[in-house]
């Protein structure tokens, strides 16, 4: 499925940080689940939330990650959409 062109930025991002192209799509999609959000239409300003208040949970998952550089990218990405 598709994702709206803020899932997909973000997702390259996630990439563009160290994970593999499935695993950051189905993180990001597990913390859209979470909110009750489809991919296919999120928007940048809802993935603004997402990124703030779901995905870090999300990303703690993952080993290899810093976290927290990882989220100002992501923030600066959705600037860049909005």
């Amino acid at each position: 499925m598709a994702g709206s062109a803020a899932f997909e930025a973000i997702c390259s991002a996630l990439e563009h940080a160290g994970m593999d192209r499935w695993t950051a799509r189905g993180t990001l999609q597990l913390s859209l689940m979470d909110a009750g959000i489809d991919s296919g239409a999120v928007t940048a300003a809802q993935l603004a939330i997402i990124v703030e208040r779901l995905l870090p949970r999300q990303l703690q998952s993952q080993r290899d990650l810093d976290v927290k550089a990882i989220l100002p990218r992501l923030r600066a990405v959705l600037d860049e959409l909005a």
